[in-house]
């Protein structure tokens, strides 16, 4: 058991740097694997696995509005 909660420590740390890094570059990607890596270990950790199907609409909805808005033709 202990390891399991080190292992979703660990990937809550890393989803914790990759929301870090697509908020900086406004990158939508990196917001989409970033929130998922923050989500899915939340949820596994509190035991909601049925909510889990949830984690990926949720982080595509916060990667979009997260994504920068430029007037450029070409950005």
């Amino acid at each position: 058991m202990n390891m399991l909660i080190i292992a979703l420590v660990m990937w809550l740390a890393v989803g914790l740097v990759l929301l870090v890094q697509g908020l900086k570059k406004k990158s939508p990607l990196t917001l989409f694997f970033g929130v998922i890596s923050i989500l899915a270990p939340i949820l596994t950790y509190m035991g909601w696995l049925n909510f889990l199907p949830f984690v990926s609409p949720a982080a595509l909805a916060i990667a979009y509005l997260g994504k920068k808005k430029t007037n450029d033709k070409y950005a």
